[in-house]
């Protein structure tokens, strides 16, 4: 089996830290190792490095080849420009279908938190199995959900397939928070951690048959793989790709669709809140850098300057200091953080801050 790693986005519910030039996945935001290295280094427990892909774009190819430089360099997936996680999957999929046809692939996020790593790889083994015991399935993982979340999608379990995995019934993106405590008091759903396992070959069929647009392009890339002309074919036809997302593009149409429940802890690091939740307990406080806080309580407060940020009477806030820009925001609302990037993008004088 194949792991994907996935390393294209460029995480912007995390600025001011994340910026476009440096995305959170090449950033040390939870320990000594960077999000991406610390993705790599958990994989080794059960791929070697040939065994393991990378999927992003060509302004970080040339940051992660040094921060991972064991991988080799064929098994790169490299996107001109961001066309979403339908095209770069399928890519990613053609790339390693060349180099093995019978291949299976696992999705790993390189902003993903997962704490039992032995618990994590029997998943991927239950997920693989279910894979050779169906070979037309495509098979996703969830986990239990631990509150009614908002900015993640669902997954409606159906008929038992076997111990932790069943049929899909559906899929619900990003409810909003009455849904989400439904969905929670059913028991019934689990959040879509966005990791999916597949054959390749099906892969591609399943491209044909329900993205045809994009499996034309992708066939028009296959005569150059493993030539020298390989990243001028991806150059060429790649960016003629719609923007697809996998999810409402692909699998929400499937009907051979499974799922295994998760038997780990599992975080997307795709919030300041989420990153206050997994270092520490609700009513601590979170510091990192020169920082001074007086009758504070649930608070993050990250400042990467030497200039000193101090802070009284904050409850469940979010300060993060940088060099050119300064976010306060309260916790519960640090998924916003997305819509004011849309606000910088719309202004001319503030792009440069991205």
């Amino acid at each position: 089996m194949f792991a994907l790693l996935m390393a294209g986005g460029q995480g912007t519910r995390l600025w001011p830290v994340s910026r476009k030039s440096k995305p959170k996945q090449l950033l040390k935001l939870i320990e000594d190792k960077t999000l991406l290295e610390a993705t790599y280094h958990r994989l080794l427990n059960g791929f070697s490095p040939q065994e393991i892909f990378i999927a992003t774009t060509s302004d970080y190819k040339k940051h992660i080849r040094k921060q991972l430089p064991e991988i080799p360099k064929d098994n790169y997936s490299i996107e001109p420009e961001l066309k979403d996680r339908g095209p770069a999957l399928g890519l990613a999929a053609l790339l390693m279908h060349a180099k093995d046809r019978q291949s299976i692939f696992v999705t790993s996020w390189s902003d993903h938190y997962i704490k039992n790593q032995n618990a994590y790889f029997k998943t991927l083994k239950t997920a693989e199995q279910v894979v050779n015991k169906h070979p037309g399935s495509f098979v996703t993982v969830g986990v239990k959900p631990t509150h009614p979340h908002t900015g993640l999608g669902y997954i409606k379990l159906g008929k038992k397939l076997g111990p932790k995995a069943y049929r899909v019934s559906s899929f619900k993106e990003k409810p909003d928070l009455k849904t989400a405590e439904r969905f929670l008091k059913s028991k019934q759903y689990l959040w879509n951690t966005g990791y999916f396992i597949c054959r390749t070959e099906r892969l591609l069929e399943l491209y044909a048959q329900h993205l045809p647009e994009i499996y034309s392009l992708l066939m028009k890339i296959k005569p150059y793989i493993g030539s020298i002309k390989q990243q001028w074919a991806i150059n060429t036809f790649y960016p003629r790709m719609p923007k697809v997302d996998i999810e409402k593009g692909l699998i929400e149409k499937l009907s051979d669709v499974a799922a295994v429940e998760a038997v780990f802890d599992w975080a997307d690091i795709g919030s300041w809140q989420i990153i206050k939740d997994v270092l520490s307990e609700k009513k601590d406080n979170l510091i990192k850098g020169l920082a001074l806080h007086h009758k504070a309580e649930g608070s993050l407060i990250y400042n990467f300057e030497k200039k000193l940020v101090a802070v009284t009477g904050l409850k469940d806030i979010i300060v993060v200091n940088t060099k050119d820009a300064l976010l306060i925001a309260p916790k519960n609302q640090s998924e916003a953080v997305k819509e004011l990037i849309e606000k910088i993008k719309a202004d001319p004088d503030l792009k440069k801050y991205l």
